[in-house]
């Protein structure tokens, strides 16, 4: 249960961060920025500085869902039992998103960190247009099809197994197509939303089996004297 528990706050760290980090990282000169509003970004090191702190912060938060995808493998791998394949497809589709994100979060930085902390001499106004852009489409195909099978396979097993609440099943199939549509660097929102909607699920989960487990200790201690009667 303890394990439950930090799995359901490993998925809540990593939404809290997510969120938190994207109002520094993607404060970024859009791909038809005119030449004036990229001068103005180059030259602002207070907006560069929160855009290399918000990648940090993304960094940190894909780690917190690394752990929420590796308690999520254990609940489901218990539940389906051996050879457990669909579980290793979700833990696996976890990492691959943890890495891309990573990745993302260096590329929308990119630029930042190279004029503020490396004293850069960036002066094409495309290299500020395009790599932006290339963070985007990491988000939309690396982490959009990883999370399209961490939410497939994951559904798939709570119809199986009932290991988690059916609602959550239907909830992540319904996500699941909106992580091809790329909305401003955020097409991943989504499933952000169900991994919350997941770790509130795993932490009801715990206290219906604690309550459950308190509720048989209170009955064998009922019936304990009766027992030793007879």
């Amino acid at each position: 249960m303890i394990k439950e528990r930090w799995t359901a706050l490993s998925g809540i760290v990593f939404v809290v961060l997510m969120l938190t980090g994207a109002a520094f990282v993607i404060d970024l000169p859009k791909a038809d920025a005119s030449a004036q509003e990229i001068a103005g970004y180059l030259a602002d090191s207070g907006n560069q500085t929160r855009n290399v702190i918000g990648a940090y912060i993304w960094v940190l938060g894909g780690l917190a869902f690394l752990g929420f995808v590796a308690g999520l493998r254990s609940v489901l791998r218990r539940a389906e039992g051996e050879p457990g394949t669909l579980s290793s497809v979700v833990f696996g589709a976890g990492v691959v998103f943890t890495a891309v994100w990573s990745v993302a979060a260096a590329t929308l930085a990119a630029v930042a960190y190279a004029v503020r902390f490396s004293d850069a001499p960036v002066s094409d106004p495309d290299i500020v247009r395009v790599l932006p852009q290339l963070g985007s489409l990491l988000l939309l195909l690396g982490g959009g099809f990883a999370g399209i099978l961490v939410l497939l396979a994951t559904s798939t097993l709570i119809f199986r197994t009932g290991v988690l609440p059916r609602w959550l099943a239907w909830l992540g199939i319904a996500i699941a197509p909106a992580l091809l549509v790329d909305v401003t660097y955020m097409n991943i929102l989504p499933f952000v939303g169900w991994v919350l909607v997941a770790s509130i699920a795993l932490l009801r989960r715990q206290g219906e089996k604690a309550t459950a487990a308190a509720s048989d200790r209170r009955y064998d201690a009922a019936n304990a004297p009766a027992t030793a009667h007879r």
